[in-house]
């Protein structure tokens, strides 16, 4: 057995970040995993004891659902220039009996299906699909193009970003918005960690997790994204959600202390789907490696995301992964 993850989760106490518990993510022989908590805290994996864990074990069937000939396949190796989202296994957590959220499997899916709704209906302002990541037949992840950085790391970085720029890339979201309404869908979480742009400024938008159909409600555990209308999710995918946030990322853009975000995780193209929120001081350090695709590392610049399962909501907790991300995460 083999450990790949090991995340502090934290919680806010008298105004201060106070440490929780340790959640240790285990692989075994056989592609079987297993999940741990313990009150103990690490530097590195070096210092773990497997023999001294209760190991829970992870349904992965729950998790990575089974492949379908109906889907694009990605091809084996993937391209270099290729961004692979994969399932974050730090969130899995078993919900009580009648409290169970969509399982993780389906919410992968979901998503699968936007993207090939979105392959036979391109746009140059939406992310380009490559296919499903598939190993022992189930889905592991999907295949994105690689984009340089995010437009929030964008309004970030030294380098000029003029008013013309700014108009071009609002100007490009949008026409992404509106290719999405022509074809009846809805993002339904937009905001600037889901703006990717390449080396030419160009907008591309990304994280289909949320969508839906025009009119849609909402299955559990989907809702809309932290800028929504009246500060509350919204039950339905409705056109005016997208409308709305675009009017906040016009303020993010021409005037970035009005509208910007939390900060949020990984380095550059890691966060296309994340359900966790972020904050800028329970953050997350990650000291472990990706697994089951390649590439096997997140690369500089890169911040698509990892897929992440749904925590029951009552069980928000700040995290810690020790190395890589600044996050907050939700529950055991």
């Amino acid at each position: 057995m083999e450990v790949l993850k090991c995340t502090t989760f934290w919680v806010e106490k008298d105004g201060e970040d106070e440490f929780d518990f340790t959640k240790i993510i285990i692989r075994g022989p056989n592609r079987d995993f297993y999940y741990a908590i313990t009150q103990d805290r690490f530097g590195d994996f070096s210092e773990i004891n497997l023999d001294n864990l209760d190991k829970i074990p992870i349904h992965t069937d729950s998790i990575w659902p089974r492949y379908s000939d109906r889907f694009l396949r990605a091809s084996s190796p993937v391209p270099e220039d290729s961004h692979i989202k994969e399932t974050n296994l730090t969130y899995y957590v078993e919900c009580p009996e009648g409290k169970e959220e969509m399982p993780h499997s389906d919410l992968v899916l979901h998503e699968v299906e936007a993207y090939e709704l979105l392959r036979r209906h391109p746009h140059p302002n939406i992310v380009e699909y490559r296919g499903c990541v598939v190993s022992d037949d189930r889905i592991t992840g999907i295949c994105l193009t690689k984009y340089k950085m995010t437009l929030e790391e964008r309004m970030e970085v030294s380098t000029p970003f003029d008013k013309e720029s700014k108009d071009r890339c609002l100007e490009g979201i949008e026409r992404g918005i509106r290719h999405l309404h022509s074809l009846g869908i809805v993002h339904n979480d937009l905001r600037p960690r889901n703006i990717m742009l390449d080396e030419l400024d160009h907008p591309v938008i990304i994280d289909f997790d949320s969508w839906g159909r025009e009119g849609q409600k909402f299955a559990p555990g989907m809702k809309t994204g932290e800028w929504s209308i009246n500060g509350s999710p919204s039950e339905y995918a409705l056109c005016e959600n997208d409308m709305f946030c675009l009017s906040r990322l016009k303020e993010f853009i021409y005037d970035p202390s009005s509208g910007k975000p939390l900060a949020e995780s990984t380095s550059a193209n890691a966060l296309q789907a994340s359900t966790s929120t972020t904050t800028s001081t329970g953050g997350s350090r990650d000291f472990s490696d990706s697994f089951g695709t390649t590439p096997k590392s997140p690369v500089e610049g890169d911040r698509q995301t990892i897929t992440t399962p749904p925590p029951p909501k009552e069980m928000e907790k700040k995290i810690q992964v020790l190395g890589l991300e600044q996050d907050r995460g939700k529950g055991r």
